[in-house]
């Protein structure tokens, strides 16, 4: 049968398989159309309506030209666009930002990927579609598990540097909030995408020709991040939704067994009881449940503020490493370890309230750490998040020893402490500023 042709707004036409058609045809995938890519960020971007369904079409459309591109075995193409096109069915309500709470109820990280590959495993949908063969090494090479246990070219495709993850969520992002930031040459990558060995491993690389489309790529990653994901008012709508999920759970809103993932042996292990119960949400029933609460809740004043537009705003922002002075050190440290952090921000939090004589779940205190994508650790040698370049003359090298631009760049990631409130015409931000500094000296 001829692949299906499906409008795309970002590759004009997307062509699917007529096996890939039914596996989208599926409940589980169907389900990805009440997921929206970024969460509430059209509150801020009021186009950024899109949602993780279209862009999985758009990742396996762009998967396939790169294993086209790259001459790959078609067996191995089949599963490559079957990862591609599936690597996000276990995505949870609002996308990244319920992750943090499935992590933290699990005590355990990556929980979103690990209930993706259970779903790859044990789907009889999927399996019927796309073949029960097809979906365990697709699982296998978004886990990394077996064949693709090692780095190779189909498991950077996937997941690496430069995936095809990556390259359509730039693009759509992009144009979905209406903003140029995230645009590169996508053509011209493909055109320069090559196989590098490493003795027994291979990677998805490009030829040295192509330097300026990689150049083009990362910078477009670091634009993004900072005007769109790391905009501050997206940053709020974060919070507040991973508050209100966190919160209804806690207060019986939304069903906690469907956000708290079994763990054995310190992994995450999604059984089939948990996925009927955590696959029947998306953003709307989880708001639904949230809004339609009968008392007062914590949860529903989140909801509500959401609903309305009535977001936290950030009232301080302080460079940690312009503090060093004064913190020292030690505390510095402290203050820079995730984990140590997470069992003090609720305390900080609340001293933080006490203060300002607010409630609790109305101020937020985070550590942010926006990603420099021209860093890297003098002397550091080439790692899994690397770009390589193919020469004819010589041995590949990274991106960062070739680019004009990213050429011996060791200027470090700046770290920041943030407070968000809800907002308030009795509290400055002078006054919250010195409240943080004094608050950090605690720690």
């Amino acid at each position: 049968m001829r692949p299906v042709r499906v409008r795309d707004p970002i590759h004009n036409f997307v062509e699917l398989e007529p096996a890939e058609v039914a596996a989208i045809d599926s409940p589980v995938f169907q389900r990805l159309r009440g997921i929206k890519q970024l969460a509430m960020t059209n509150l801020v971007y009021p186009g950024a309506l899109h949602t993780r369904f279209e862009h999985s079409l758009g990742v396996c459309h762009i998967a396939g030209k790169l294993a086209d591109e790259l001459e790959l075995d078609p067996d191995l193409r089949r599963v490559v666009r079957a990862a591609a096109l599936l690597h996000d069915v276990g995505h949870g309500p609002f996308s990244h930002v319920s992750e943090a709470v499935l992590d933290i109820r699990a005590g355990v990280s990556n929980v979103h990927e690990a209930i993706s590959v259970a779903i790859m495993h044990g789907d009889k949908h999927l399996h019927a579609a796309l073949g029960e063969d097809v979906c365990k090494r697709a699982a296998d090479l978004v886990g990394h598990k077996g064949e693709f246990s090692v780095r190779t070219v189909a498991r950077d495709i996937v997941s690496g540097p430069s995936d095809a993850d990556k390259l359509d969520y730039l693009l759509r992002d992009s144009y979905f909030a209406g903003v140029n930031y995230g645009k590169y040459d996508l053509n011209r990558l493909l055109d320069t995408a090559t196989v590098i060995k490493d003795g027994p491993q291979t990677q998805l690389g490009f030829e040295a020709d192509g330097v300026w489309a990689v150049e083009g790529l990362l910078l477009a990653r670091h634009h993004m991040h900072r005007q769109v994901y790391g905009h501050k008012t997206r940053v709020a709508t974060d919070i507040m939704v991973q508050r209100a999920l966190a919160l209804g759970i806690d207060e019986g809103a939304i069903n906690a067994d469907a956000f708290t993932v079994p763990v054995d042996q310190g992994r995450p292990t999604p059984t089939p009881t948990f996925l009927e119960r955590y696959l029947e949400n998306d953003d709307a029933t989880v708001m639904r449940h949230l809004l339609t609460q009968n008392d007062a809740t914590d949860s529903r004043d989140m909801a509500e503020r959401l609903a309305t537009r009535r977001l936290f705003r950030r009232y301080a922002h302080v460079s940690l490493e312009d503090m060093r002075g004064s913190l020292g050190g030690p505390r510095l440290g402290r203050l820079l370890d995730p984990e140590r952090m997470a069992s003090k921000i609720p305390d900080l939090e609340a001293a933080i309230a006490t203060d300002l004589d607010c409630p609790a779940h109305h101020v937020a205190l985070k550590i942010e750490e926006p990603g420099n994508p021209v860093h890297r650790n003098p002397g550091a040698g080439i790692g899994p998040k690397d770009i390589l370049l193919k020469f004819d003359d010589r041995e590949p090298d990274l991106i960062e020893e070739t680019s004009e631009i990213f050429r011996n760049a060791t200027e470090p990631n700046k770290r920041f402490a943030s407070v968000y409130l809800a907002k308030t015409d009795a509290t400055t931000d002078d006054k919250v500023k010195d409240l943080l500094c004094r608050i950090l000296m605690t720690v």
